[in-house]
């Protein structure tokens, strides 16, 4: 039986990307079978799959390409390039279904090596600092091209990790471009995005700015420093779960005692230090602070001056019990009262 639902409106999308054959990815993924399943999202699936040149892939199959933002991902992954933001090779199109072809990226998503029970090599402080950066860097990359792109859905699980341990940022499905060159806001019909990581400030106004972007990254900071998601859906009730709700530049000392002790943050406020005070400067909501928030350059400057001091070596490891203590714990905290006083009174 034919459906009567009109096929997305795409056919122009052969010009900016390749199409693949259907019939090859669905060879590619041995018929798109449960043994190849990667992950599976509100939308569809993805599947490991190896094209018949031997070059191995992650096919993102779509069960509703219009919802899921196909065309957009497509036209946003072809046009911005950048060695920190994931590789579209192409899509299929088969009816009304959609498939996104990217290089495979072995490593997984940045959420999956925080888990407690993930049973890969340690995650440690300097490899998660590193993520940070190469983040960073895509995300600069979106807002400093022209015109602007807003991704809409900065996420730990949409930054995905190659076999080195490099990071770039995935899932342009909620992405949208500025409508005039020089234009540094977007208006959205809808607010979309991931609850905990959506600056509450965008989901007000429906207005996504830098700024807004800026929060959500600080968010993936914080759970860098503490493997804790900013939200979580209580399994017994549905409720959902605040961890990071109206934190402030002030709460320094609450995030270093959260801290994830498996990182082995060093007890060096130069970095470690720093990173909590640049993760709470990115996500302060109040006025004075949030207008002030730095931008992704600004970020991308920061974390490459703290991955310097890291990488001179010479830092104490944690405690035990992954805290900072006694005087280094006093230091994050007065650098964090220098930058609200700084912020205060520009």
């Amino acid at each position: 039986m034919r459906s009567n639902i009109p096929a997305p409106t795409d056919a122009n999308l052969n010009f900016i990307s390749l199409e693949y054959p259907y019939e090859e990815l669905r060879r590619a993924t041995n018929n798109f079978s449960q043994d190849n399943v990667l992950g599976t999202g509100t939308y569809g699936c993805v599947y490991r799959g190896q094209l018949k040149d031997g070059t191995e892939v992650a096919v993102k199959v779509l069960q509703a390409p219009k919802e899921s933002g196909f065309k957009e991902e497509v036209k946003v992954l072809s046009k911005f390039r950048h060695a920190n933001l994931v590789i579209l090779m192409g899509f299929a199109r088969n009816g009304h279904e959609r498939c996104l072809v990217y290089e495979l990226l072995s490593g997984g998503d940045v959420s999956s090596r925080l888990q407690p029970s993930n049973s890969l090599s340690s995650f440690t402080w300097h490899q998660r600092l590193n993520v940070a950066l190469d983040a960073a860097l895509g995300l600069s990359h979106l807002h400093n091209a022209t015109p602007r792109v807003f991704h809409r859905d900065i996420k730990t699980q949409n930054i995905l990790l190659d076999r080195n341990g490099s990071a770039k940022v995935a899932d342009f499905g909620l992405a949208c471009l500025a409508e005039h060159r020089s234009l540094g806001h977007f208006k959205v019909q809808q607010c979309s995005g991931t609850i905990g990581y959506a600056d509450p400030a965008y989901i007000n106004t429906s207005v996504v700015t830098e700024k807004t972007e800026v929060y959500s990254f600080g968010m993936v900071l914080i759970e860098l420093l503490t493997a804790r998601p900013p939200a979580v859906q209580d399994p017994s009730t549905g409720q959902i779960l605040y961890n990071f709700q109206n934190v402030q530049v002030e709460d320094s000392a609450r995030i270093a005692s959260q801290l994830d002790h498996r990182a082995q943050w060093p007890q060096n406020p130069a970095i470690t230090g720093s990173l909590i005070v640049l993760a709470l400067r990115c996500v302060d909501q109040r006025d004075h602070v949030a207008s002030g928030r730095p931008r992704f350059v600004d970020i991308v400057s920061e974390l490459r001056q703290i991955v310097r001091q890291a990488d001179q070596g010479g830092m104490k490891e944690m405690s035990p019990h992954g805290q900072l203590l006694g005087k280094d714990l006093a230091q994050v905290i007065w650098v964090a009262r220098v930058l609200l006083f700084m912020d205060c009174h520009e």
